[in-house]
């Protein structure tokens, strides 16, 4: 490999570019008691997700005894490697390096690290951040996943094979303009990546105010003048009959500030119901070729495929009803976020008892429409619930949503117009996401030019890589405690 090294350059093993290797100490917990033992920061993995922005500033106090701070007390250019701990997406062997910085953050103790933590100080003759970024950079190649073992929910970095990694290494003066190097390159790509992560939540600004403006009549304000267009309640309340519980509307009971529109309740414009579940236990009931749709599947969406499925045995066991096309759905029962998201079915379809259908089987209510709607509301209609352990909706609490019924025409624009700017965003979004991934992917590829000599220039006064791990060896050969002259 050497031969491929740049002029200047040599190779050498991890191990022989380490002064002071040793474990962490997780010590005690702060209230312990005993002269012996110190108070410190120590330093965990969780610090290490946030260390650019953070350096550290979250480790917790802990007591460990003064004899294992002696060797443990970290000291500027020391450098912490993950040994313990990681999983099937993060593998172990993390690192980061200890500036002045971590010392600012936290000045009121000494600094130690956590036993899942090995702390690594490099030779002097080095730069410790050129050790660091080589580190970072073989973490980065995924080769690292080679010294590791353990089960799938705890890594272990095997150190000993580890120590035996080989570092290119080049004169001293090089290393130190790699690092600056490096270092204004890494300032930018922050700040290029802090710009890019605004981008998801500008996009999602602006679909909540393109959905406020939907729902409001903003959206359609202009297009809305000068054009005479009437709700036809007639046919609203001949579906409705179909239904044993049907109120009609009082249409001059709540006129709308909006021309044209109405103030309903939902009950007043659509059929509201819920679904049930055939019981588990029958096997004859389940695996057939009608859709059964669960509150778990309702995330804002367009439902084009079931999950599970039952058979008409299953069908006929319950209450249950097949849904037609154009049904929305709501979660009534759901964890974290599922409650009152919404979905429209682009299938025939039943659904279980966490979910409500409202059934729109006349011509007046546009379902992507009514979908908008819910969506935009999503966070009122979240809290409508009750309950003393998760909130739930019900039925009659869905009938009760206030609801403002544009005539269809517009319903027909708003839907036009919403689809036109949700485009524009997903397109916006999918450029953002090619970029980021390339962004994200760019320490890579710089770290690779640096450590293959291609970063900056080489002067023939850098002398050779040779002659400084030469030094090095002979200094790692002296017998301990003997003073060189």
């Amino acid at each position: 490999m050497e031969k491929s090294l740049p002029k200047g350059w040599v190779e050498t093993e991890f191990a022989n570019l380490i002064a002071h290797v040793i474990g962490g100490d997780w010590g005690k917990d702060p209230d312990f008691e005993d002269k012996n033992f110190e108070e410190v920061y120590c330093i965990r993995g969780s610090e290490i997700k946030n260390w650019n922005s953070n350096f550290g500033d979250t480790a917790v106090v802990r007591k460990i005894k003064k004899s294992s701070l002696d060797g443990r007390r970290l000291v500027n250019g020391d450098i912490l490697l993950e040994i313990s701990g990681g999983g099937p997406d993060q593998p172990v062997g993390r690192v980061v390096l200890i500036e002045q910085n971590t010392f600012n953050k936290l000045p009121d103790l000494p600094i130690v690290c956590t036993n899942f933590l090995r702390l690594i100080r490099p030779v002097k003759q080095i730069n410790s951040s050129y050790f660091c970024l080589y580190l970072k950079y073989f973490y980065y190649s995924g080769e690292v996943v080679k010294h590791q073992g353990g089960s799938n929910n705890l890594r272990n970095l095997k150190y000993k094979e580890y120590e035996t990694i080989r570092i290119p290494l080049p004169p001293l003066f090089e290393q130190e303009r790699i690092v600056s190097k490096l270092d204004k390159l890494f300032a930018q790509h922050e700040k290029i990546k802090k710009a890019l992560d605004r981008i998801p939540q500008l996009l999602k600004t602006f679909r909540q105010q393109v959905l406020t403006q939907a729902v409001t009549g903003k959206l359609t304000e202009q297009w809305r003048e000068g054009k005479d267009m009437q709700i036809d309640y007639e046919s609203i309340d001949e579906y409705l009959k179909n239904f044993k519980r049907f109120k009609p509307i009082d249409q001059n009971a709540e006129p709308s500030e909006i021309p044209n529109w109405h103030n309903v309740k939902m009950g007043n414009v659509s059929y509201v119901s819920n679904g049930s579940t055939p019981s588990r236990s029958v096997k004859e009931y389940w695996g057939g070729n009608i859709a059964w749709i669960g509150s778990g599947q309702i995330q804002n969406n367009k439902i084009k495929l079931a999950k599970e499925f039952i058979t008409n045995k299953g069908l006929a066991s319950s209450s249950i009803r097949i849904l037609p096309k154009g049904t929305v759905l709501i979660a009534m029962i759901g964890e974290g976020k599922t409650r009152a998201q919404s979905s429209i079915l682009e299938i025939q379809a039943t659904i279980n008892q966490n979910v409500a259908s409202i059934e729109i089987g006349h011509s007046q209510i546009v379902p992507e429409y009514l979908q908008y709607f819910l969506i935009k509301n999503y966070e009122l209609h979240r809290t409508i619930g009750n309950g003393t352990g998760p909130k739930a909706l019900n039925c009659q609490r869905v009938k009760e949503f206030d609801f403002q019924l544009p005539p269809l025409q517009e319903q027909q624009e708003i839907v036009r117009r919403v689809e036109s700017l949700f485009a524009k965003a997903d397109a916006i979004e999918a450029r953002y996401q090619t970029l980021k991934a390339k962004v994200d992917n760019l320490p890579q590829s710089i770290l690779h030019k640096a450590f293959k000599g291609e970063l900056v220039p080489q002067l023939p006064t850098d002398g050779d890589a040779k002659d400084l791990l030469a030094e090095i060896m002979a200094l790692k050969a002296e017998p301990k405690g003997k003073k060189r002259k």
